[in-house]
């Protein structure tokens, strides 16, 4: 060619097989069709799945019973935004300086895999993100706050690439921009958000917990 090459790299997808860990076919009997699972799960799911259940470039064979986890996360996530908190048993408070480290760990974590196709690693940050929103939430005294609106607001437009659909929806009830989520720069990360106090370290000898 007498251009520059505007691709700097060819990335191949890996395949997805059959639970029987072989190539799907209608001949072996182990298709799975897109079009029940989207029906049974929505199209947000089925793309976390593919996404979350092999590397990129690897692929590998289908679980029937892993894509319960992705949807019941889409569900967690559904409910920071929109449920009501219900009394709890009593929960380790969560500070604003660790919803902060959270978000932005995730934010860094989430933001270095999509430059390399790593969703599948990049879908669990986003879930142990949750998780500690999750925990923030039921122990109360967060919500009022402006670092759990920057968490809300961070983590539904990192999930966006990832769950289009739901993260849309997200944004058209809960942002007063009045524009598609999809059109939202990718946010920054606070590296002074990513610095800690203190830190836990576990002594172990011969492989025995000795102390902390």
């Amino acid at each position: 060619i007498n251009f520059g090459e505007f691709a700097q790299t060819l990335r191949n997808q890996g395949m997805i097989l059959g639970e029987d860990g072989e190539k799907m076919s209608k001949r072996r009997g182990n298709v799975v069709d897109p079009d029940n699972l989207v029906a049974e799960y929505g199209t947000d799911t089925v793309r976390l799945y593919l996404m979350f259940l092999a590397p990129w470039e690897m692929g590998g064979p289908w679980n029937s019973s892993g894509i319960t986890g992705p949807y019941k996360w889409l569900g967690r996530v559904w409910s920071l935004y929109f449920d009501e908190t219900s009394p709890n048993e009593p929960l380790e408070s969560v500070t604003e300086k660790e919803v902060r480290f959270a978000v932005h760990s995730a934010l860094k974590k989430v933001g270095d895999d999509l430059e390399r196709f790593s969703f599948n690693t990049a879908i669990p940050a986003m879930m142990e993100l949750t998780n500690t929103l999750g925990r923030a939430k039921r122990t109360g005294g967060m919500l009022e706050k402006p670092v759990w609106t920057e968490a809300l607001e961070i983590l539904v437009v990192m999930l966006a690439p990832f769950a289009p659909h739901i993260s849309e929806e997200i944004w058209s009830h809960t942002s007063s921009k009045g524009t598609s989520i999809h059109l939202e720069n990718w946010p920054t990360v606070d590296e002074s958000a990513l610095t800690r106090d203190e830190l836990e370290i576990v002594i172990q000898v011969n492989g025995k917990l000795r102390g902390k």
